[in-house]
């Protein structure tokens, strides 16, 4: 610009060629080419022999300070652009280097690979500061993006990358192109770029980062909104509102703590819990349904929250037919996931509910001894009306409960004298007779 560029100082071309050097190229300025009625032949300003291979890039520095030329000798070398004297040489590829670009931003260069790699060089003291790997065949050009943070790499498998300088992760894979991406380059304002393959295409891609982060913004606000209401609901103990709410935000965790307190509330009323269950269940969607299904399989597996569960896969199958459940798809999958944790839990209540008896009966004897027959009488109307969540699966030997026998399943009357009575534990009472005698 300015007077440079009417009388050409400083302004130069570069080349490299098959025979392995690298040439400067003044190049006149805009007031000759304008007065120019002819060809302008160009003379050679300085020249070096560069590599030992054939130079596939070269890339001159946004200063103009440094020119960059990578070679089938798996090296990249730096060279002064006013003299073409060699500043440094970066050696760490395993094949031979495909491309090389300097960051506008920050002094560093990043180089492509052969060996499937994308390599980050520091200016100042020319070591490598990052590499990254991800691609399965060569890397063929490698560009920065967004204000230097990022890199997009372009591979021979039609591949497309891109980098986050940072952490060295890959974020995205793009498949675009169905043979070698030979031509990757940036638009001016860096919101477009332009890949070109053996296929025959040209791609151009717009970046849409902005937009996806103004779009995960919002959503996070509504997200933080709702939230908020959710909370408000549960504390003035709005916990039909707090549910569709919770359901609508996918908590888990929320949706568990709503439907305890509504069952609680139920129960307050006399309540068996399912009827604002059965109430909201029939306003749910399959869709809806299925999810709070998957939900209660995962509640299902702890014994704490699987009451809970119960309750609600109950509500289910009384408020939807049968026959409408099973026609949606995955939801007999996830009630068959759902089935060996509830026979698991009922086998343990019914567990409970037998070793209970010892202690019913000790109470019932020791409340024999009263001259008023109530606790006895009440006993009895408790276990007639007492029964087992499942079935008793086999029933060996006998068992004594109040002078009746229940052999084999069916009761008998009362027990005989002659009946043996099995005691638990051992009888010291034959020792003590003899202890007495010695």
């Amino acid at each position: 610009t300015g007077k440079a560029a009417v009388n050409g100082g400083g302004s130069f071309a570069v080349s490299a060629s098959k025979d392995r050097t690298l040439k400067r190229w003044n190049l006149p300025g805009s007031s000759v080419l304008n007065e120019a009625t002819s060809d302008i032949d160009l003379k050679t300003f300085c020249s070096a022999r560069a590599h030992e291979k054939d130079i596939n890039i070269l890339c001159v520095a946004p200063n103009d300070s440094l020119i960059a030329t990578g070679s089938q000798d798996k090296t990249v070398k730096l060279w002064a652009a006013n003299s073409l004297d060699l500043s440094a040489t970066l050696k760490g590829h395993r094949r031979g280097v495909w491309d090389c670009q300097f960051s506008s931003y920050d002094k560093v260069i990043a180089t492509s690979s052969g060996d499937q790699t994308v390599k980050l060089w520091s200016l100042s003291d020319y070591s490598c500061v990052r590499t990254f790997q991800g691609h399965a065949a060569s890397v063929l050009r490698v560009r920065f993006l967004s204000g230097g943070l990022q890199l997009v790499s372009a591979g021979a498998d039609g591949l497309l990358k891109l980098w986050t300088i940072r952490t060295t992760e890959c974020e995205a894979t793009i498949d675009a192109h169905e043979d070698k991406v030979w031509a990757l380059d940036i638009s001016v304002d860096g919101k477009k770029l332009v890949s070109g393959g053996a296929d025959s295409k040209i791609v151009v891609w717009t970046d849409t980062t902005k937009q996806e982060e103004d779009l995960m913004r919002a959503v996070d606000e509504q997200n933080i909104l709702l939230e908020q209401r959710l909370s408000n609901h549960v504390l003035h103990k709005e916990f039909e509102k707090a549910l569709d709410l919770a359901l609508d935000l996918e908590r888990p965790r929320q949706i568990l703590r709503v439907l305890n307190s509504i069952v609680e509330k139920d129960v307050q009323k006399d309540e068996t819990g399912l009827m604002t269950l059965k109430r909201h269940v029939k306003t749910w969607s399959l869709e809806k349904v299925k999810k709070i299904l998957t939900y209660c399989r995962d509640w299902n597996t702890r014994a704490r929250n699987s009451h809970l569960a119960m309750l609600v896969v109950q509500a289910v199958v009384m408020s939807i037919p049968a026959q409408t459940l099973a026609k949606e798809e995955g939801i007999p999958q996830i009630l068959a996931g759902i089935t060996p944790y509830a026979e698991r839990h009922f086998k343990r209540l019914d567990k409970m509910y037998t070793n209970a008896f010892l202690l019913d009966f000790t109470l019932t004897s020791m409340g024999s001894l009263d001259t008023e027959d109530n606790s006895q009488m009440d006993f009895q109307a408790w276990e007639k009306n007492s029964k087992h969540v499942l079935p008793p699966e086999k029933v060996d030997g006998r068992i004594q409960i109040g002078g009746s026998i229940i052999l084999g399943g069916n009761k008998v009357s009362e027990a005989s004298d002659e009946e043996e009575i099995v005691s638990i534990g051992d009888s010291e009472s034959s020792s003590d007779d003899e202890a007495m005698e010695m």
